[in-house]
């Protein structure tokens, strides 16, 4: 047997690409996550030990918070999946008008900042929210029949929120790609229905089960202002709720430290396994296959069923949408008055109205200008774009070099690598923001709009490597030995051979960038100041400052974009997850 030897050229020509962005994700990303990381790692004089570390892990306070995190995470993961799956079943075998916009619509909660969801939860779910005025008023009662907020069932329902396009992008993507043939046979020897499923379909399916499953529980286990605000106190506190505290309130950066390495270690394991599930799922043909009328299927039970679900799907994903939507519309006046419907808002977001002056972008001085409670509607909107377009320049190339290192180069531990690159994903905001300030502190970071730009740089480029390497390993190797074979390089063989095949996925990747971006809170808040001010923080402050109806307005103003850019996804990009 021939021994391969590597292509010394062809491998410098790879690491040389790579050098770049993986000195960049070393300086930005594993620098600040050390820099919090070894707090837990080191004794009182500064010395390596695992005492404190072990000492930590084995209060009983820790272990209760562990055990419901950890509990949290499996029932969201499969709530979310119970709503997903047949989203999943109907976008992927089934056709009917406003398909694309449907699965737009359904991703955009994937991306929205975490106030957003509660403030939308508040308006329909809370005790004076659209739902219990409903029941009220139909069963003519004096007090709310549902109390669902600041509790768990408020978690569970905020997370599946969230977290359900995940499985309708992975599983749908999954299920779309089956050989239509092996169900065909199937139902030829006599499988039908539930048995056809269970025997044919699921086994097909199942990786992508796994795999969708195992990154929304990295999500849940993640999660922070959600369970900060709708869990409502310390019997909800989870993991990454006690790291804030300690970090932030306790100023206790060896106990945070800990428990960042235990949290890190969970989600380094997880994404490790959604990336050798997804090696053999979403890479997989595409088939040609005829897709079923919707209109066939709403008959009988089957109709009935997918009504319910609709439905369900309505009330629990679409609802909190649009009711800031329509509160973005309405003016109450006075405490108590009634409300009326008005477009002063978005005339404060587009016009500045009730201001003088002008905001601006990024870095920009100027004072409190189109600016009401404090919060300064222009420049946010100018600021968020701009630093949406910036993570986009940065992330997209980056994330396509790392992409393009880890899907065509064969080494040991390239999973590892890949699970490595992933792990923003699963770190905390709240984790970077902090390594970001106790790393640079001989730095002047904070509020500066690069500061920003490269956080959000660092959380968007798992998704656009995601992105890219769907379609990386999607090339067929032989255009890539034919160009070989006329003798061009990996600088000539990338641009004029895989570059245009990547077109699709770099869509994705920069919708994907700028999308995250958009929505990004938590980093940000650590970061940022008057001047850098993004849509979510102006969501966050005019919350703060009981200007529900302007923050429903600038949420619907990031909803339509975030909805926009998932959009192009469905109209031109490349499904990667």
């Amino acid at each position: 047997m021939r021994t391969k030897v590597p292509d010394l050229r062809s491998l410098a020509g790879t690491a040389a690409p790579t050098a770049l962005p993986l000195l960049f994700f070393a300086l930005f990303f594993l620098y600040p996550l050390g820099s919090v990381l070894t707090a837990g790692l080191t004794d009182e004089a500064g010395r390596f030990s695992l005492a404190r570390f072990a000492g930590i892990l084995a209060r009983p306070s820790t272990l209760r918070i562990l055990g419901f995190t950890l509990l949290q995470a499996v029932l969201s993961t499969l709530l979310a999946l119970a709503l997903g799956l047949p989203g999943a079943y109907l976008l992927a075998k089934t056709r009917f008008r406003g398909k694309g916009v449907l699965r737009a619509l359904t991703t955009v909660p994937f991306v929205l900042p975490a106030i957003l969801v509660v403030l939308g939860f508040v308006r329909f779910f809370g005790n004076n929210g659209v739902l219990n005025r409903l029941l009220a008023k139909l069963f003519s009662l004096e007090e709310p029949p549902l109390r669902i907020l600041y509790s768990l069932k408020a978690i569970l329902l905020a997370h599946a929120f969230y977290n359900f396009p995940v499985c309708i992008r992975i599983v749908g993507s999954v299920w779309s790609r089956i050989d239509p043939r092996t169900e065909e046979a199937a139902r030829s020897l006599g499988a039908r229905g539930l048995r056809l499923f269970r025997r044919v379909t699921l086994p097909q399916i199942l990786p992508g089960i796994l795999a969708g499953a195992a990154l929304i529980f990295v999500l849940c286990f993640m999660s922070f202002v959600i369970i900060l605000v709708l869990g409502g106190g310390p019997r909800y506190t989870t993991l990454e709720v006690e790291i804030y505290r300690q970090a932030k309130v306790n100023l206790d950066l060896h106990t945070a430290g800990s428990l960042a390495i235990l949290g890190s270690c969970v989600s380094l394991l997880l994404l490790y396994l959604y990336i050798k599930l997804q090696q053999r799922t979403s890479f997989a043909e595409s088939v040609q296959r005829e897709e079923i009328p919707l209109m066939r299927l709403l008959k009988g039970w089957s109709g009935f069923l997918i009504l319910m679900y609709l439905l369900l799907v309505v009330l629990v994903i679409l609802a909190p949408m649009l009711s800031v939507l329509h509160a973005s519309f309405t003016q109450r006046r006075g405490w108590a008055g009634e409300s009326s419907y008005t477009l002063r808002w978005y005339a404060r977001i587009l016009l500045g109205a009730g201001g003088s002056g002008g905001g601006g972008a990024a870095g920009s001085a100027a004072g409190g200008a189109n600016a009401v409670g404090g919060v300064a509607y222009i420049r946010a909107l100018l600021n968020s774009l701009f630093y949406a377009l910036m993570t986009v320049v940065l992330s997209v190339p980056m994330g396509t070099a790392l992409a393009h290192f880890t899907a065509r180069r064969d080494f040991p531990g390239r999973h590892a690598a890949e699970s490595l690159f992933m792990l923003p994903l699963g770190i905390s905001a709240v984790i970077l923001g902090l390594g970001y300030l106790k790393a640079f502190r001989r730095f002047p970071i904070h509020g500066r709009w690069w500061a920003i730009v490269l956080a959000h740089t660092v959380i968007a480029t798992p998704f656009v490597i995601r992105s890219i390497s769907a379609v990386i390993r999607k090339i067929q190797p032989d255009l890539r030995e034919a160009a070989r074979g006329l003798g061009a390089g990996p600088w000539k063989l990338f641009r004029h051979v895989e570059l245009p095949l990547l077109k699709p996925g770099l869509v994705t990747a920069a919708a994907f960038a700028f999308a995250i971006s958009l929505g990004e809170v938590t980093a940000t808040l650590m970061l940022t100041r008057a001047e850098t001010i993004t849509i979510p923080i102006a969501i966050y402050r005019l919350i703060g400052s009981y200007q529900l109806e302007a923050a429903c307005a600038m949420g619907s103003v990031l909803m339509l974009a975030s909805a926009g850019a998932f959009l192009v996804i469905d109209r031109i990009g490349e499904e990667a997850w």
